[in-house]
């Protein structure tokens, strides 16, 4: 997975599915931002196979399950911009209308109810390890 380097596979992998991996986001926008990204190396949607396709809903029931059972999340908002990063991924956030205290942090959703902005926010390493963990083993 050389092609995703930039989101750490070798750090930040929380669960990997037969054709996705799903990533801890280090800016944590909101609790359990994650990539959820195609293990192959495409730069669109259109040339994506049949299997790995239908893999996709079952993605992100787990990835929604285990954000409501784990923090509580409300919605969820799935962004495929794919600008700078030209492979098939999304970046997902768990979205929460009310403030969450997790890790020693006290997260709130800036934009809720609104569409989620990528805003530059950085986490102490010891608190985004202990979510990975935390949805590792969920």
């Amino acid at each position: 997975m050389e092609f995703m380097k930039k989101f750490k596979p070798e750090t930040n992998t929380i669960k990997e599915f037969n054709h996705w991996v799903v990533l801890l986001r280090e800016k944590q926008v909101t609790l359990g931002a994650s990539i959820i990204a195609l293990k192959r190396e495409i730069p669109s949607f259109s040339q994506m196979s049949a299997e790995e396709a239908a893999e996709f809903p079952d993605v992100i029931a787990w990835f929604e399950e285990l954000n409501v059972s784990l923090f509580g999340a409300e919605k969820f908002n799935y962004v495929a911009a794919m600008m700078k990063d030209n492979f098939v991924h999304y970046h997902a956030f768990p979205r929460y209308g009310s403030v969450i205290v997790r890790y020693g942090v006290e997260w709130k959703d800036l934009n809720w109810p609104k569409v989620i902005e990528f805003l530059e926010v950085q986490y102490d390493e010891s608190v985004l390890e202990s979510i990975k963990q935390d949805m590792q083993g969920a």
